[in-house]
């Protein structure tokens, strides 16, 4: 690293990264010599910021505090995660604390480079940030984000609940972020229809150059995502009487749980699905109604397994 600009830049870095650094650790990391190294904190001084020497055994740089506020040097993992966080303050928020994102969210751009800020405009614009902690973030969800961006198609690998992979080409339009996925909205060019994917089961993302035009019917995909999932799509299927109203049922499951159908004014078919037996059982506990397990099978099985273990600590704390 010869450019004295850059350099000044990357040792400002790392005087920020750690409370002290020795004279040798900072020239080997830059590439120089201790008297370069002299000259270059010298030109961060003239600049006002306050750099702090001990030229003692054991003593090193670091980088008071005070007099000029240091410019905002982020890698590109930390510029994703603050880009998020920001984005979810703008849409989650109102009044003063949205206003403060959006100014914050400003900043970063005009602090980042060129090509950094593109990437993070393009996150942010093909994003849709729901309740709950966002899930992390990888090289595919910004390789899916910059496809949105730039409207142009999308070609991955693409491996479901069951990890059977398959050869998608989409034209991507939104990015949604869920409490415990991202999903990528796209229309799917062989199946002629709109998909929902989770990034994270996304393989090689590749973007490409064939720009496309939005579909109109997004906002019917989008409102789709609401929808419970079909009971087929699961290995099992959890086929439950509920002993409740339906409109009871209905305010103790979230939206998105399954298929609820008024079987008479006391009685509620729940239909649903689960990949793992014991799974159901445990969320099935927790329904808040007297049911009966109609199927399948597995399911069945994983309730009585559940409730038997749950009687023998009961008994076992009678008999203690």
């Amino acid at each position: 690293m010869t450019d004295p600009t850059s350099r000044a830049l990357r040792l400002l870095g790392l005087l920020e990264a750690r409370a002290v650094w020795t004279g040798a650790e900072l020239a080997e990391r830059l590439g120089v010599t201790s008297r370069t190294l002299r000259r270059d904190v010298d030109r961060l001084r003239t600049l006002g910021y306050v750099v702090e020497a001990d030229p003692g055994p054991g003593g090193g740089y670091a980088l008071g505090r005070g007099q000029v506020v240091p410019p905002l040097l982020l890698d590109e993992d930390q510029a994703v995660a603050v880009t998020l966080a920001l984005t979810r303050a703008a849409h989650a928020g109102d009044g003063v604390a949205a206003e403060s994102a959006l100014r914050a969210l400003a900043t970063l751009d005009a602090l980042m480079p060129a090509d950094l800020r593109h990437r993070l405009e393009g996150l942010r614009a093909a994003s849709t940030v729901g309740a709950g902690d966002g899930p992390p973030v990888g090289p595919e969800l910004l390789a899916c984000a910059d496809a949105v961006r730039r409207r142009v198609r999308l070609t991955f690998g693409y491996r479901d609940r069951r990890g059977a992979r398959t050869e998608r080409r989409v034209e991507p339009h939104r990015l949604v972020a869920r409490a415990r996925a991202w999903l990528l909205v796209a229309h799917d060019l062989d199946r002629d229809d709109w998909r929902t994917f989770r990034v994270d089961r996304i393989v090689d993302p590749a973007v490409g150059t064939w720009a496309f035009t939005p579909r109109p019917d997004l906002a019917e995909a989008l409102a789709r995502l609401d929808e419970p999932t079909p009971p087929e799509a699961w290995r099992h299927r959890v086929s439950v009487r509920v002993h409740a109203p339906l409109e009871s049922v209905r305010a103790s499951l979230p939206a998105t749980a399954g298929r609820l159908t008024a079987l008479d004014a006391r009685t509620t078919a729940f239909e649903t699905g689960a990949d793992d037996p014991a799974e159901a059982a445990r969320w099935l506990a927790l329904l808040g109604h007297e049911f009966e397990v109609l199927g399948d099978e597995p399911v069945r099985a994983a309730v009585a397994a559940l409730a038997d273990r749950l009687h023998r600590s009961t008994v076992q704390v009678l008999r203690g």
